[in-house]
């Protein structure tokens, strides 16, 4: 510990009450000492004698150094406090006797010294140092550490000083530390405890392959809360910051990313921000869409798709009497289909033809039983076309478009089905391939309200989306988040009304099959669309 030494001329003051010490201190025109803080040290009853010996104590010593005098405060002062008290801390620093009132700047935590400054480093969180300019310093007069601290612990702040060394400043070496960091320990205690609250959100972003992004929260709590982020609700290993940085950006890094919060007073977890990463589809491609559902007499079940780049040959089916043989007695006994681009009809089917036979093996379409009442039918398709399912009457259908060409720079990029969705087995399922290699980077979405934009009567009020591999659910959404509104026009999806109870996401899937369930929260039923995008 540095033990103070006095020299004679203040020997006469140190009798004198601790306020008159101070003042006469504050008016001495060549320093500027340590005040208040005798409060908050001594906080038990210790009467004008112990504040003196205290103030005596953290004066420390006068120096002269090349016509400045300087002061230095004991080292090691512990200084205790609780939680949301208000400290008022000033800072100590040193001044010219000739020119008392120039100002001494003061640099904050990490930055550069420059001549004449001091370097205050880590204090407690909720103290700060006010009155910083737009160039980083204080003035000699406003020096201080104030606020109220918000996390209790034990926290050493050190303080050092940078002085000239007399005579005209010529060089770098001209400055130095004038005494040695002084160092004060804040002993914080106490505070009620409060559970986190997040005052800022992550936020969903598109980045491109092999770019960077960068995903923030705030949050309040005491004891100052941790945090860990997670991806599609699987925690990442090392993610303990309120930032998360990602390099180099790859499709398996998209997905849904939430931040826990937590101290010893609660938990909370953060909304979503979804991570769409764009132009990182490798030679993976969607391959085929397949629709079931119950319809009734006279209902239509839709299906979309969208071949871009160039033509390809789709195989299109409608499977009913097919599906006795998976133990569906209820099949639709007679489907037929019917291909339109725009609201034009394109081709139509009621039995298929047994030349197709060939051509749903190549693909790895079941067989039709021969001269079955199923339907089918292949077309050279370019840009957007869409598949209308009927029947004679009630039942199971199964309605399949499959990408039936090989090579080639054209692509199918977009799959939809429109039909009713019920409760149980009803809800919308649908099913799609991803074919090739790598990863496939996917957007899916479950339209209902915004359905009524287009004239849609009895939509589902409230879709949620779940996708499964097998039996394993991969992925789900309720509402759709408003950062998703750049990964829908990059797709040329239409856009959804902010705040609307629609639902999608963001997916990148390896090769493999999946399946789409669409149901109505609350066992809600209307009509729904889903609808599964090439993400570019």
């Amino acid at each position: 510990m540095f033990v103070p030494t006095f020299p004679r001329r203040l020997l006469c003051w140190l009798n004198a009450p601790a306020g008159l010490l101070v003042v006469l201190l504050q008016r001495t025109p060549a320093v500027r000492v340590v005040a208040g803080i005798s409060e908050t040290v001594l906080a038990a009853p210790a009467g004008q004698l112990l504040r003196a010996a205290f103030a005596a104590s953290v004066l420390g010593a006068v120096d002269s150094l090349a016509g400045a005098t300087t002061l230095r405060v004991q080292q090691n002062q512990t200084i205790i406090v609780q939680v949301g008290d208000p400290p008022q801390i000033n800072v100590p620093i040193s001044g010219t006797v000739n020119t008392p009132l120039a100002p001494i700047v003061f640099v904050v935590t990490g930055a550069t010294q420059p001549p004449g400054s001091y370097e205050i480093k880590n204090l407690p969180p909720g103290l700060t140092v006010p009155g910083i300019n737009s160039s980083g310093v204080l003035n000699f007069f406003t020096g201080s550490i104030s606020g109220s601290p918000t996390t209790a612990g034990t926290f050493r702040t050190t303080i050092l000083a940078w002085e000239f060394s007399g005579g005209p400043a010529t060089r770098a070496n001209d400055f130095f530390p004038s005494t040695g960091p002084i160092t004060l320990t804040f002993n914080i205690t106490g505070g009620a405890s409060t559970a986190p609250a997040i005052t800022a959100q992550p936020v969903g972003q598109v980045v491109g392959a092999g770019g960077s992004v960068t995903f923030s929260v705030s949050a309040s709590g005491s004891p100052a809360p941790a945090f860990q982020w997670q991806r599609n609700g699987t925690p990442i290993a090392g993610a303990t910051a309120a930032v998360l940085a990602l390099s180099n950006v790859l499709a398996a890094d998209a997905g849904d990313y939430t931040v826990v919060v937590s101290n010893s007073a609660g938990t909370i977890t953060s909304s979503v921000a979804t991570l769409a990463v764009l132009g990182s589809n490798s030679g993976a491609r969607l391959a085929n869409l397949s629709v079931r559902t119950t319809m009734a007499a006279n209902q239509t079940l839709i299906v979309g798709f969208v071949v871009d780049g160039g033509a390809r040959d789709v195989l299109v089916r409608a499977a009913g009497p097919a599906l006795a043989a998976f133990g569906l007695s209820a099949a639709m006994a007679d489907p037929r289909l019917e291909l339109f681009r725009d609201s034009v009809l394109v081709f139509s089917n009621d039995n298929w033809p047994a030349t197709l036979a060939p051509s749903f093996a190549d693909v790895g379409a079941f067989a039709f039983t021969a001269g079955s009442k199923d339907a089918a039918m292949v077309q050279l398709i370019s840009g957007p076309h869409s598949i209308f399912a009927r029947g004679t009457g009630p039942g199971v259908v199964l309605v399949e478009a499959y990408d039936a060409s090989t090579g080639g720079t054209s692509r199918l990029v977009n799959v939809s089905a429109r039909n009713r969705v019920g409760t149980g087995d009803d809800v919308l399922i649908a099913g799609f391939n991803v074919a090739g290699t790598g990863s496939k980077q996917l957007l899916i979405r479950a339209i209902g309200p915004k359905l009524e934009t287009f004239g849609v009567g009895g939509v589902l009020a409230d879709p949620k989306l779940e996708i499964f591999s097998g039996s394993t659910k991969i992925a789900e959404n309720d509402n759709w988040s408003a950062s998703l509104a750049p990964t829908f026009a990059a797709v040329g999806a239409f856009a959804l009304d902010a705040g609307s109870r629609d639902a999608a996401l963001v997916v990148a899937l390896s090769p493999g099959s999946y399946t789409v369930q669409v149901a109505g929260v609350g066992g809600t039923t209307g009509e729904a669309l889903v609808e599964v995008y090439e993400v570019p």
